[in-house]
Order: C-alpha cells, then structure tokens, then sequence
C-alpha cells in the first residue's frame, strides 16, 4: 500500500476495549496505561516483524525544536539503562535479524524484522531503546556531526532541494513546509534538556502502537508487552489536529539551476484532501491510473513517446493537506512539450471523464497487489502501524481494499474536477545552468 488512506473520519481505536478485541485475525488491546497493543498470528512463515510506532514526526515540532524527531531517532540507537551504544544491533544482527528506524512528517517508528524463535529478546530490545534511552550530554554531542554530515548531504543533493523547495511553496501553514531532517541551526543548538523534554513529551503509553506480526503465540505476546510496554508511566499526549491549508487559487512555480544537473527535474502538484478523508480512497485509484507501471495512462503517453526518461506520481497522504503530485525526467527542451501533453490528459479527462475500464483495471491491480505484500511480515506490521498511529483508525488497513473496491468511476471524475485545475498547482524545475 504505497499511499494509503484512511474511510471513517471517526477513529475506531478509541472504541478499543481495554479487553481487547479481534478484528480479521488482528487482536487489538489497549493497556491500562494507554499503550495500543497490535498482534497478528501467522501460521504461513518463520519470521516476526516487531515494531513500535509514535504518533510523532516533524510536523508536530516549534521552531527550536526542527529536526528533533529525526535527531531522537539517532539518539536512541546511542544506549539505554540497560544496555550499551551499539550493543541491541549486535545481538540482532548476529541472529540474523535486521533493525533499524524511520522519522517522517506524521510518524517515527522502530522496527526489527527476525526469526520467530527470537521474538520474545527482539521485543525486549525494542522497550529498552523506546522507553529507556540514555540521552547523555555526551551522546548528543557525538551524534551532532553525524546528523549534520547527512545534512550536508541532503542540502548537497538537487533532488533533495527541488522537493524542499516544493513543500515550501505548496504549505504556507502546516509544517509540512520544513524539511524532516531540520535546519543547522536547530540541530546545532540541541541540548539535553530540549531533547529529554520532546522525548518525555511524546514517546508516551498513550501515543505508543506495539505492533507484532508473524509466527507467534498470541497470548505470550500479550503478556510480554503488558509486562514491558504495559509498566510504562508517562503523561498523557496525542498528536494535535495538523491545521489544513487554505483553497490554493494560483499557480506557485519556481526554477532552480543547479551545474550538476544535466537533465530536467520537474514536481508538478495540486492540493489533496487528507488521510481523513474519504476521497483518499479516490485518489489512490487515481494514482494507479496515472502512474501504476507500465499499463499507466502516464507511461503510455510520455514514457513509451520518449518524452521522457521516467515518470512518477501519485497521492501522497498526510494528517493535514495532502499533495496529488506528478513527477518526471526529461530533456531540458522537452520540459514544455511534457507539461502540455500531462494537462491535456487531465483536461481530457475533466471534460470527458475516465473510461470505466480504467478504473476498474486500477482497482484490481491495487487489490492483487496488496495481496502479493501481504507475503511479507514486515509490510503486514506497517500497514498495521501506520494506520494505528497516523490515521488512529484498524480499518484503515484492514477494510483498505474493501474500500478501494467501492471506489466508482462516477468518484474518479469527480475528483479530476474538484481538484485538478489549471491554475492552482505547485511546480518546481531543476534545470542544468543556463549555458
């Protein structure tokens, strides 16, 4: 599920017993202390995917604070109260087993993908770092220059500044508008006291989603978790609503230049609803007539042409404002001629509406899809993850193709109509230097 959605704007989780209940062989519990315990049983494999989600990402950060989720992050591979920097990724990786994390707008979370047989240390392990972290002075200061190093990076690569650039002209109210990995003053000034205060603040029981999937017993899993996770105290927090944008009516376009680029570089984009929104299901529809592979309406137009060298797009989802974006490679002389040819499919389809087929075909290959990934441990646990702790809603993964089956070519058209315009988008060019 590259980009999913969520149906109900009324979050199910909160009708989450402290019983706990199964929803399509996904056994959900809320602990006493507000941790939201995830568990699936799989009889078809010998791997475990072990994850802990935050409803915490760099949308949720003040202006002193850019970078810390991405920075926190970091910190919590430097040690615990129970173990030594470096020492959980050695235990993991000599059984074989794979750890490692992510920070994001909206969410951050930790995972470790192993054999079942070591789920019970694997989720031990996972506690220790995202409940116990040692946040030394020390630690933060030696983690400083690694993260501004991948900094330097980031700021060194031009993909990485057309797409900053672009979020700085879509979002003029929502901090979508600020890089995930922050600004080098930010991180320069981190200290102790900031990142232990945003630490205590938001990795807390009630903004914590444990999520267990694979060859396992259920209820030893349970235990384990009320055991660890469950023995957690903290103050209560939940992720803020994330202030829409208002309507965008005029185009927003910049051009960068940069010497080493050598071909053209475009993002083209429109305001999209959020995951709240029922419409999501919509547009990943839409996503997958556009852009999804080689059948695509996109890579029939462009790609097989030879307008351009690739072609990629679709809805990406946020809490707030979300983007419906196009994004191709091309010949610096082609750039126009692209443009032209991608408004004019989405003004042939404005006007004339989507063939049936199209949508039809879309939602089959969504759903067949899904069933392929659903192979894999890990991506169970994160369509799980994902949906607890960003949209706070089960159904978002579980009802997900059912939902994306109820998607109607009456809906796509509607949607090419409500928010395809031809002068409210985002566009950003990276082009080689002028010669």
């Amino acid at each position: 599920m590259k980009f999913k959605i969520i149906f109900m704007v009324v979050a199910v989780m909160a009708t989450i017993t402290h019983a706990g209940q199964i929803i399509k062989n996904v056994y959900v519990e809320k602990l006493d202390n507000g941790v939201t315990a995830i568990i699936k049983e799989r009889k078809d494999t010998q791997a475990v995917a072990i994850q802990v989600w935050f409803g915490v990402g760099s949308v949720f950060e003040n202006d002193r604070e850019r970078g810390l989720s991405h920075f926190l992050e970091h910190m919590l591979f430097n040690g615990t109260k129970y173990t030594k920097p470096g020492e959980i990724e050695f235990e993991i990786e000599k059984k074989g087993g794979s750890i490692n994390a992510a920070t994001s707008t909206d969410f951050t979370y930790y995972h470790i993908e192993i054999a079942s047989l070591f789920w019970e240390e694997s989720l031990r392990y996972l506690y220790y770092m995202t409940t116990a972290p040692t946040l030394s002075e020390k630690m933060i200061e030696k983690e400083k220059p690694i993260v501004l190093e991948e900094l330097n990076r980031h700021l060194d690569n031009p993909k990485s500044l057309l797409w900053d650039t672009y979020n700085k002209l879509a979002y003029k109210v929502s901090n979508y508008k600020h890089p995930v990995i922050g600004y080098r003053e930010t991180i320069q000034n981190f200290n102790q006291k900031l990142v232990r205060d945003y630490f205590y603040s938001h990795y807390v029981p009630s903004n914590t989603y444990v999520v267990v999937v694979g060859n396992i017993d259920r209820d030893k899993v349970l235990k384990k978790i009320k055991e660890t996770f469950g023995s957690v105290k903290g103050k209560h927090y939940r992720p803020p609503k994330v202030p829409l944008e208002p309507p965008q009516t005029e185009i927003r376009k910049k051009i960068i230049r940069k010497p080493q680029v050598t071909r053209a570089y475009v993002a083209i984009g429109w305001q999209a609803p959020p995951i709240s929104d029922k419409e999501s299901f919509t547009a990943n529809v839409l996503e997958e007539i556009f852009t999804g592979g080689r059948t695509s309406v996109l890579y029939q137009k462009l790609r097989e042409k030879g307008l351009v060298q690739a072609v990629y797009g679709g809805y990406l989802s946020h809490r707030g404002t979300s983007q419906f974006l196009f994004y191709f490679v091309t010949d610096v002389e082609k750039v126009d001629k692209v443009k032209k040819e991608l408004f004019k499919v989405i003004k042939d389809f404005r006007e004339n509406g989507v063939p049936e087929d199209l949508v039809e075909d879309a939602k089959k290959k969504i759903i067949n899809s899904e069933i392929f990934a659903r192979e894999e441990v890990t991506h169970d646990a994160e369509a799980l993850g994902y949906a607890a702790s960003v949209a706070e809603d089960i159904y978002y993964d579980i009802k997900y193709t059912e939902n994306i089956e109820k998607v109607s070519k009456k809906d796509i058209d509607n949607y090419i109509k409500k928010y395809f315009g031809e002068s409210n988008y985002t566009e950003v060019q990276l082009l080689p230097e002028s010669p």
